[in-house]
């Protein structure tokens, strides 16, 4: 009979701890309180473990975590390491994490990269499913037409496959929507139908849904507001262009969006402001201090390498 050092033995024991504790169902998440510290972390991958705790003592919550360059034709060591990761974020450092799937995608299931997978399979895709496009630079990976219910139904059972094997508080679903203000795009109101759908079956598996959104705020229409209150929900959405460098320079466009910015936080959606590169400016920190309520499920992201800076994300609310 082989024995195993008790080393091994103990690292053996501890990764099927984890697998066991991550197929199990997570406690429900409910946004946090932003007032005293905003930071959540995005974008998370391998390496989070080996951070400082300290990095995380005042974080909450992880949108996603995923295990990169894996092989799909043999991911059981990425899910292993994955869980392994998983369990240490939510047991040592007490914080919710969340797992990330494309809102408006499909690829072959040979080109997955990630554990847990990120993008719907096209093979489980319905075969009259309809495509608007490709992403750019990636010709394999098909845009669905979110106007056709069929194919968006398509796609949300595939989600829902992928979410059945890794349950999780938290769905971050990248590349939700377009709006006209920051591309083309397709008619809003599909897209919304397509985030209110996605984000039902969210609350259906436990799971609060954050929405990854190209959008300007300011430039929506009332009824194109209206349409994401209700798509969204009691979700939230994350703005990776928060206030655009052109809507900065004009006041009239910087107080339209603040009025929207005000207008979805009272219908009580969470917002994650998430601009280009490791953290928010101070600038843009200033800017939402001088229009932010105490009550705000508002939110600056930040990555898990770099440790926080209090300035930036230890807030002043207005009054």
């Amino acid at each position: 009979m082989l024995r195993l050092p008790s080393s091994a033995l103990k690292t053996a024991v501890m990764v099927m701890l984890a697998v066991v504790t991550l197929r199990s169902s997570p406690v429900r998440y409910q946004w946090h309180d932003s007032s005293h510290f905003s930071r959540v972390v995005v974008n998370a991958t391998e390496g989070l473990e080996s951070r400082p705790k300290e990095w995380f003592a005042q974080d909450k919550l992880v949108t996603d975590l995923r295990i990169t360059g894996v092989n799909p034709t043999n991911s059981a060591a990425a899910e292993q390491r994955y869980a392994a990761i998983r369990s240490y974020a939510v047991e040592t450092l007490g914080l919710a994490v969340g797992t990330y799937v494309s809102g408006m995608s499909v690829i072959p299931e040979a080109n997955e990269a990630y554990w847990p997978w990120a993008v719907v399979p096209i093979e489980w895709m319905p075969a009259n499913s309809r495509y608007s496009g490709t992403w750019p630079g990636i010709p394999f990976r098909k845009l669905i037409d979110v106007s056709d219910p069929a194919t968006r139904h398509g796609l949300q059972a595939g989600i829902s496959r992928l979410w059945e094997q890794s349950p999780a508080p938290v769905r971050f679903i990248d590349n939700a929507a377009i709006h006209h203000s920051a591309g083309t795009s397709q008619p809003w109101f599909n897209y919304c139908q397509n985030i209110e759908e996605i984000r039902k079956l969210a609350e259906s598996m436990g799971s609060l849904a954050i929405f990854n959104l190209a959008l300007n705020v300011g430039e929506m229409s009332d009824e194109e507001t209206a349409e994401l209150i209700k798509a969204v929900g009691p979700g939230g959405i994350l703005l990776e262009n928060p206030w655009a460098k052109s809507i900065q320079a004009n006041p009239a466009a910087t107080e339209r969006a603040k009025k929207r910015y005000r207008q979805l936080l009272d219908a009580g959606m969470g917002i994650i402001l998430t601009p280009p590169g490791q953290g928010p400016s101070q600038e843009l920190v200033d800017w939402v201090n001088t229009w932010r309520k105490p009550s705000d499920h508002i939110y600056f992201a930040g990555v898990f390498y770099k440790q926080p800076d209090a300035k930036l994300f230890s807030p002043q609310t207005s009054k």
